[in-house]
């Protein structure tokens, strides 16, 4: 009786691990000599700011066509060098200290405002530079190569052009990629990703909590959860004082398992 009882749990419980096993999942970019991707950046945002007691809104929308040329890939531990290029920049704002600016770097037609003029100068300058990119697996990016023209440049560009030195583009381009977790995770498995970017006015830092949903059948896509959290440290002899009192946002990021890539990423984020 007590051998008949004992077979049939152990199995069981084989069972069980085995399942478990199963249901992990090893979440990495995967890239192939010589291929080109190509991503749209997309970002909407509505700001209110108090100005000498009055309150102004602004909306803006901006959208950055990216290419990604693979040059090799390290057959081994699957890290990549590529290209990173901005194709094509697009921006739409109104309301606020800053007028109206309609801009889309594929047109002839030229921002009617100084500030939208000089923006326009910086957008040009970046559009088909080519950064050198090193990125590992889980797509953290350790290496950036600036054009050393780029940089010369920029500094011809005013004030506009002078807050993207080069290591603020190094910056920028670090953060062009998610990063995933080193090791196989489950469902409900959580993982931080921490992005730190230099304006201006002081350095951000976006600390987001990535959640593992599991997989979607129909798309073979791994849905994962994004919470951020953001704080602001103010910039000594900055020109714009800003105090961050709060944040909330929420999001999802559709990652293609077999493909190794993003499909899909949105996040609504409020900061007050």
């Amino acid at each position: 009786m007590f051998v008949r009882f004992v077979t049939p749990f152990s199995m069981l419980i084989v069972v069980v691990c085995a399942s478990m096993t199963f249901a992990q999942e090893q979440l990495a970019w995967r890239f192939t000599p010589g291929e080109s991707l190509n991503y749209v950046v997309q970002q909407s945002m509505t700001m209110t700011m108090d100005v000498a007691g009055k309150q102004q809104t602004i909306e803006m929308k901006q959208a950055m066509d990216m290419q990604w040329k693979i040059a090799d890939v390290d057959s081994a531990s699957g890290d990549v060098n590529m290209a990173q290029t901005v194709e094509r920049m697009r921006m739409n704002s109104k309301g606020g200290p800053i007028g109206a600016i309609d801009y889309d770097s594929a047109s002839e037609d030229a921002p009617t405002t100084p500030y939208g003029r000089a923006l326009a100068d910086v957008f040009k300058k970046l559009i088909g530079q080519e950064f050198g990119v090193h990125m590992k697996s889980t797509g953290k990016i350790d290496e950036v190569t600036v054009p050393a023209s780029l940089v010369a440049s920029l500094k011809q560009s005013g004030a506009a052009g002078n807050t993207l030195d080069e290591a603020t583009l190094k910056q920028l381009m670090t953060q062009s990629a998610i990063t995933l977790p080193e090791k196989p995770i489950q469902q409900n498995d959580s993982w931080d990703s921490v992005q730190q970017v230099e304006m201006a006015f002081g350095t951000v830092n976006v600390k987001s909590r990535l959640t593992y949903q599991g997989i979607d059948p129909s798309t073979g896509h791994a849905k994962i959860g994004m919470v951020p959290s953001i704080s602001l440290t103010p910039k000594a002899g900055a020109t714009v004082d800003l105090t961050l009192t709060k944040t909330e946002g929420t999001g999802v990021l559709l990652f293609d398992v077999a493909r190794g890539r993003i499909a899909k990423s949105d996040l609504d984020l409020t900061m007050q």
